[in-house]
């Protein structure tokens, strides 16, 4: 991360002038600090057709994080006849990199941490194309708020250099954000209690600063692009008088904004599994199917494992 590139030239810094020299730098790299913070916003603030929780973790030498998130919303057509297609979803994003420092004859590990909490919602029509075809055409707005809480890292900082560890608290960043998405979906039922359905999505959100921090003239991007696909197939089960699935899906996620800065990848491939029950016959209402899924993420430079509840209204 860039902030690395900081802390890692001050520390041969002689230790009388070490508070004026982290006072230039942070004051010159505080536009591109918060420029990374809201890229990990868009990390919350993206919507996700799967919403789960995830946990990602860096496998390779010089990258050291741990990234966790957690998702909750989904999207729907008012009805069959009325192609109005809402969305809307709250996301959570926690990342933990750890920052190594040597050249004094020992090595310092400094873990910081970087909060997000982001609303989303979006406003679309759902044309249908065919008999199993659909394109979505979505406009988004966004509203977040991403933390840092760098009291460990400063108190190491403060002790290797002797400054005042107040200095080097950070604080937070309110940011908006709009958008759009467009899905091309596919949806065929099968012989069987079986069925099949894929969809390619891209979606894109600028996110900028509001509030009391509209002052920090940065911006940034969030967008990938996702092509997923799912199979649905009997357990031979049965559950409340109806079939029990199993379900399979798989998807290819290409990140083309700045979440790739964060990961430190542009893509992640996702394959899971689970099983999905019937509840239109029971006494909850509204929900026609609830599934639960596990999942493994990888890529070049992450791997890691996601959980969640998917429920279909």
């Amino acid at each position: 991360m860039r902030f690395a590139l900081i802390f890692l030239s001050l520390l041969f810094a002689q230790t009388a002038s070490a508070q004026s020299l982290l006072e230039k730098a942070f004051e010159k790299q505080q536009q591109e600090n918060a420029a990374g913070s809201l890229a990990i916003l868009g990390l919350a603030g993206i919507p996700d057709d799967s919403a789960s929780t995830i946990s990602l973790r860096s496998n390779t030498d010089n990258r050291d994080y741990d990234f966790k998130s957690a998702q909750l919303g989904g999207g729907f057509r008012l009805a069959e006849g009325v192609p109005i297609y809402l969305e809307g979803y709250i996301g959570y994003a926690r990342y933990d990199p750890v920052l190594t420092f040597s050249g004094t004859g020992e090595t310092t590990r400094i873990p910081l941490k970087w909060t997000s909490l982001a609303l989303t919602g979006g406003v679309g029509y759902q044309f249908d194309i065919g008999e199993y075809w659909k394109l979505t055409p979505m406009a988004h707005i966004s509203v977040g708020r991403t933390q840092s809480d760098a009291s460990v890292g400063a108190q190491a900082i403060a002790n290797r250099l002797g400054l005042d560890r107040d200095f080097l608290e950070s604080g937070g960043i309110w940011a908006g954000g709009a958008g759009g998405s467009m899905t091309a979906s596919y949806e065929q039922p099968m012989s069987n209690d079986r069925d099949f359905e894929a969809s390619l999505r891209y979606t894109h959100i600028e996110y900028w600063p509001i509030g009391d921090s509209k002052d920090l003239l940065v911006e940034s991007t969030a967008a990938n692009a996702v092509l997923w696909s799912r199979y649905r197939f009997p357990t031979g089960k049965r559950m409340f008088g109806r079939p029990v699935r199993w379900v399979g899906d798989l998807s290819l996620s290409y990140l083309i904004g700045d979440q790739s800065l964060v990961l430190g990848t542009d893509w992640l491939a996702r394959v899971g599994g689970g099983i999905e029950v019937d509840l239109s016959d029971t006494w909850v209402p509204w929900v026609s199917t609830t599934r639960f899924m596990v999942r493994y993420y990888g890529s070049d430079t992450v791997n890691g494992f996601s959980a969640g509840i998917g429920i279909s209204f």
